[in-house]
């Protein structure tokens, strides 16, 4: 009997419990992880084990007491539900599975015992960076470990027609009903020079390097954000002087992308917008940085700045629509996937 390929899905993760103690763990696994925090090993797990999780665990786990659900974490229950719906519409195609890059199941959990010849893997990141893709690629190669089973991964998909098409009918649903005078797109910020690594002499170098995405920087995290904005834009036909850019939740002293959004929220008040529409086009399920984040903490800065209201337009989550795009997309023939 031929055997199905396996789809593997792979999102971020969550802590188990909205306490200090599972946000500590958490934290620990996740910030140990040399592509998030790029240091050597020993100062790393210093750094993150004796100075950040410690410090970081109370206040982390009052946040997610603040969007917890009786269902628990929002990122796991959001993704599990998008995963048994693409299990669902994919049956006959694939064997599908999840896992959390960290967290339970993980990817050597999900990978050990699967009986499969070919292997499809997609990261639930729309634009590629080396602490999100790229770390749950090298987990996915270290559970395989050689075991001869084709590889095809789906790198990225940040413009790919499907999930703008899904991104651009969520955010003109909520705009319809919430009537905005502009429209800001928030995206998950990252280090410069983690942006940089990957196109050492070219990136971030220029004004206007991230204008476009080509050969000379197909890899760049801000170029891929910058053109999934303009095809979002595009899309919805919103003017350039209506829509803005900004990047989210930095963190330490170094400089990361800009601009960032908290800082982007005093231009716009003095502009005179009042009635602000946000999307985090970078996460394809709500969790804390867009719950927390966004929904709650800047949505009370912009207020007492001046702000009438700013609404957040929720993630694609499980909406039916983007259950329909992604099975399509993964399953187009067209489709870029690497091949190893």
């Amino acid at each position: 009997m031929l055997k199905k390929p396996g789809l593997l899905l792979i999102q971020l993760g969550s802590p188990r419990e909205p306490t200090p103690a599972a946000v500590k763990e958490f934290l620990i696994e996740f910030l140990t992880d040399s592509r998030v925090i790029d240091m050597p090993y020993l100062p790393r797990q210093l750094l993150v084990r004796g100075i950040i999780a410690p410090s970081r665990c109370r206040s982390g786990a009052a946040a997610y007491k603040k969007i917890w659900t009786a269902e628990g974490s929002p990122l796991v229950v959001n993704t599990l539900e998008f995963a048994n719906k693409v299990k669902k519409e994919l049956s006959s195609r694939f064997d599908v599975r999840l896992a959390f890059r960290y967290g339970s199941p993980n990817i050597a959990s999900q990978i050990n015992d699967w009986d499969i010849n070919e292997l499809f893997v997609v990261p639930l990141y729309p634009q590629y960076a080396l602490s999100s893709t790229q770390s749950a690629i090298d987990a996915v190669h270290a559970a395989l470990n050689g075991r001869g089973i084709k590889l095809n991964i789906l790198m990225d998909f940040f413009n790919e027609a499907e999930f703008i098409h899904s991104q651009s009918q969520l955010i003109r649903r909520v705009a319809d009903e919430f009537m905005p005078d502009h429209y800001l797109l928030s995206f998950h910020g990252l280090p410069v020079n983690q942006v940089q690594r990957l196109h050492p002499t070219r990136c971030l170098i220029k004004p206007g390097c991230c204008e476009k995405v080509g050969d000379r920087n197909r890899w760049c995290y801000r170029a891929q954000c910058m053109a999934t904005a303009r095809a979002l834009k595009s899309a919805l036909d919103i003017s350039a002087e209506n829509l803005t850019v900004s990047f989210q939740s930095r963190l330490g002293r170094k400089p990361w992308i800009e601009p960032y959004t908290d800082k982007v929220l005093g231009t716009l008040i003095e502009d005179g917008v009042r009635r602000l529409l946000v999307s985090c086009p970078s996460f394809v399920v709500d969790c804390l940085e867009t719950l927390e984040e966004i929904q709650i903490r800047l949505r009370d800065q912009f207020i007492k700045m001046g702000g009438a209201d700013l609404r957040l337009v929720p993630a694609l989550n499980a909406e039916d629509i983007w259950i329909q795009d992604f099975c399509q997309m993964v399953t187009r023939h067209n489709l870029k996937w690497r091949s190893e």
